[in-house]
Parts: structure tokens; C-alpha cells; sequence
């Protein structure tokens, strides 16, 4: 499969809606468990996708500030 070729702007506006993302999940984790035994397993449930979410963002951001700084040193 074509890899599409990013512009350094459409990477930069990528970067800053994975950390907005970012910042959106770890405000939500803050949320204390519910007294309900049952609302538990369920934030529980969510506790975890919310981890899978958050190290994939990472990872993808990662890659990203990568191609940036890429980018930056073939402009010098």
C-alpha cells in the first residue's frame, strides 16, 4: 500500500489533536470508582480502553514528532 505523504502543517495539526486527545483521556481517568459494585466493573472496563487508547496516541505521536524532526533537519 501507497504511503501518503504528510506536509509538515498536516502534521503539526495531527501532533496537536494527539495531545488534545491525550489530555481528554488522562482528564477523564481522574474520575474517582462509583460506590456501585456494578458501575465499578463497568469504569473498570472503560479504565482499560482508555489505557490501550492512550499508548497508541502515544505511539502515534511518537512517530510523528519523529517525521517532524526529520523534517526540520533536511530544511537546514
Amino acid at each position: 500500500m501507497k504511503e501518503v505523504k504528510r506536509t509538515k502543517k498536516q502534521l503539526e495539526k495531527r501532533r496537536d489533536e494527539l495531545n488534545e486527545q491525550l489530555n481528554r483521556v488522562n482528564r477523564d481517568e481522574r474520575i474517582g470508582l462509583d460506590n456501585d459494585m456494578e458501575e465499578q466493573a463497568i469504569q473498570l472496563e472503560q479504565h482499560e480502553v482508555a489505557v490501550t487508547m492512550e499508548a497508541n496516541l502515544r505511539k502515534e505521536l511518537i512517530e510523528i514528532e519523529e517525521k517532524l524532526a526529520e523534517m526540520d533537519a533536511s530544511e537546514k
